[in-house]
């Protein structure tokens, strides 16, 4: 499929990650670059069983997580190893890598999004992506991204990071009453980001 959504430059840092990955940039503006990760590059759901993605997930999965329900964080040292949730392949967090390098040496700043949270401060200890600690060290490794964007958690969350990423989680709408609304729109500055929210989402301004 051709969108605006998927197209840059010639140039503009890596191709599409390996796989059947999801994960794709563009930029909407001068400088400005948005990543959207897959934060599901790595999970048994939606997939076939036979597929090699579904086994190499299903066995870190199980590495991390006895119980019978893999859905059940009881007991884990480390709960976000659940079905619900998912990670980052090598072949995605290298093409990020890439990605961000080309934003480094044209001196763009850059917000990346993703479903998963990957700041524990940004969420509770099991809404997080199996291998956050992965992105994370992508994105710290380069001077561009001012902020990443994240749902999952429906009670939301924030941190600004010891690298000074801002980690936003959105609230989830889904949880909205009936005959209400709930939105937000975020408003992009040279030197910041607001977002304004309605319903369940926190207003909240965002310093670069």
């Amino acid at each position: 499929v051709h969108t605006g959504l998927n197209s840059r430059p010639a140039g503009a840092g890596a191709g599409p990650p390996a796989g059947d990955c999801q994960a794709y940039h563009f930029s909407p503006a001068t400088r400005f670059r948005v990543v959207v990760l897959d934060a599901y590059d790595l999970s048994i759901l939606g997939r076939e069983p036979d597929s090699p993605r579904y086994r190499e997930s299903l066995r870190l999965l199980r590495e991390k997580n006895p119980n019978d329900n893999l859905n059940s964080p009881a007991g884990l040292e480390e709960p976000r190893f659940v079905e619900f949730n998912g990670g980052f392949s090598q072949a995605q967090l290298d093409w990020f890598n890439e990605v961000l390098k080309f934003s480094d040496e044209h001196q763009e700043k850059v917000v990346v999004m993703g479903h998963l949270p990957i700041h524990p401060d940004a969420s509770d200890r099991v809404c997080l992506a199996w291998n956050y600690e992965d992105a994370l060290s992508v994105i710290h490794s380069h001077q561009c991204v001012v902020c990443f964007l994240a749902g999952h958690l429906h009670d939301g969350g924030y941190c600004l990071d010891s690298h000074g990423v801002h980690h936003l989680t959105l609230e989830g709408v889904i949880e909205t009453p009936p005959e209400s609304n709930a939105f937000g729109t975020i408003y992009v500055y040279e030197d910041k980001m607001i977002l304004k929210g309605r319903g369940r989402i926190s207003e909240r301004v965002m310093h670069f």
